[in-house]
């Protein structure tokens, strides 16, 4: 039996979930939008990103019922585009901690803008609350077969929300939470191709100083279904200030 049944199997055993959640779940959960920890950009931070980055991304999803957890492993190249805007570009694979399952590809692209901000304080050195919105595609091999042959493809839309500290002093360390609500949806390609769409939440803390090249951010991303599990990982980025 492929991986892919058998991920798809595990998942719609669980009470109360239909065949469009288990959809849901495993195409998104092999791709790098909730195989990957949330990446703590720039847009987030209330940064101005001067060059390209590179982010280094490990993610362990632990999946309850009869599901097996998976090893994530990914690296994205993060371009400023402009002022308040990123583009993020992902390779990487998963590998589910089940016998005779092999490691699988996963591909992804994303983008964030910043929308705006709530000031809390007064003053110029007020602490504020940015919203952003971000969107992804990704795509993954679950068996590393050719293009169609179990392959999944999955997209997600959402609003950043991050808590920006007043303090800008440049050799401070600066630590910035966020949450980012959102909906994702996906197919498995292949046989009779079943679909579904889910709510999913995500948010991390992103741990930088400005005069570093060097950033780490902690995260993690679940998908609102039954027995889906949470993902948790860690990013360190190099470069961009």
């Amino acid at each position: 039996m492929t991986l892919l049944c058998l991920s798809l199997c595990a998942a719609t055993t669980a009470a109360a979930q239909s065949r469009s959640d288990a959809a849901a779940a495993v195409s998104l959960q092999f791709t790098p939008i909730a195989a990957l920890p949330p990446l703590a950009t720039s847009t987030i931070q209330a940064e101005v990103q001067q060059g390209v980055a590179l982010g280094l991304r490990y993610g362990y999803l632990s999946r309850s019922g009869d599901g097996a957890d998976a090893n994530n492993l990914g690296i994205s190249g993060i371009l400023p585009v402009g002022l308040g805007a990123t583009v993020t570009l992902t390779a990487g694979f998963f590998a589910l901690t089940c016998n005779g399952c092999d490691p699988g590809l996963m591909l992804g692209i994303g983008a964030d803008r910043r929308l705006g901000d709530l000031v809390l304080g007064s003053g110029r050195d007020g602490s504020r609350v940015q919203f952003a919105l971000n969107g992804e595609l990704g795509y993954g091999q679950p068996q590393g077969t050719s293009l169609g042959d179990g392959s999944v493809m999955s997209g997600m839309v959402g609003i950043p929300i991050s808590l920006i500290s007043g303090s800008r002093n440049r050799d401070e360390m600066r630590i910035v939470p966020f949450v980012t609500p959102g909906f994702g949806f996906g197919t498995l390609r292949g046989g009779d191709s079943p679909s579904g769409s889910a709510i999913m939440i995500g948010g991390g803390v992103g741990i930088y100083n400005r005069s570093s090249s060097l950033a780490f951010s902690f995260g993690f991303q679940h998908v609102a279904v039954r027995d889906a599990g949470t993902m948790v990982g860690l990013s360190l980025v190099l470069g961009g200030r």
